[in-house]
């Protein structure tokens, strides 16, 4: 597979409008339609095994991206979302393990580490806990962020969602990204538009960029390997 993106030529990235979204958008309320956070809080909110399949999956297309549609790559997000959605049920039935908040940030930092990422590119602990913290106190995407009742722990899909976060901002969680996406699903009168949770970036954050362009500088095996160690990390 060859990916020939660099930052000059994609000067607009929209971090949170990943390839799922627009399948999922398809399916939900309009005030809900392209909210990212309102989105996978609607997947989370599934019980059923197909359900969580698609939950899964959708999450793992966040972190692996596979724009030029390579089947390899498909592979591996199939092989890594199917392994998601066993840890997923094990959690939710009390039988697995839930994943520390500390997880999500060593598997980030390794992740950026291993793609060449600036050192200025880290996650912190603090960070990640303040912003589930946020999410409890405001009522915001229960089924999604689940530290009301998991404290320092998290469900193992959430966990992949907060590192897709983690990914699309260099490392920084902003908590008035709940704040808006919130704001966001609130019913629209007649003939009123309602915004995107989105952020323009030019050239896209470093993490991003450099995790989009790994598969096009190293060979499958080291790519699959890339994203088996991120999911070793989270424990699935």
């Amino acid at each position: 597979m060859r990916m020939n993106w660099t930052a000059r030529e994609v000067p607009l990235i929209f971090v949170f409008l990943l390839a799922p979204c627009g399948r999922i958008a398809a399916q939900a309320p309009v005030h809900c339609a392209q909210n990212l956070f309102c989105l996978f809080n609607q997947e989370a909110a599934a019980s059923d095994p197909a359900g969580i399949r698609k939950y899964s999956q959708d999450l793992i297309g966040l972190i692996v991206f596979n724009p030029a549609g390579d089947d390899s790559i498909r592979q591996l997000t199939n092989q890594l979302a199917g392994r998601l959605v066993s840890a997923e049920q094990a959690a939710r039935t009390g039988n697995g393990k839930l994943v520390p908040e500390s997880a999500i940030v060593k598997a980030f930092n390794d992740l950026m580490q291993e793609i060449g990422a600036p050192p200025s590119v880290r996650a912190r602990l603090a960070a990640v806990h303040s912003f589930r913290q946020h999410a409890a106190s405001i009522k915001a995407f229960p089924a999604l962020l689940s530290a009301d009742r998991n404290g320092t722990n998290c469900n193992p899909a959430e966990a992949v969602f907060v590192l897709s976060r983690l990914i699309s901002d260099n490392g920084v969680l902003y908590d008035k990204n709940l704040d808006t996406a919130l704001e966001l699903m609130q019913p629209r009168p007649p003939g009123q538009r309602g915004g995107y949770g989105v952020f323009r970036i030019e050239g896209g954050p470093d993490s991003w960029r450099l995790l989009s362009l790994y598969p096009s500088h190293h060979n499958r095996s080291a790519t699959i390997a890339l994203f088996n160690r991120v999911a070793d990390t989270l424990g699935f």
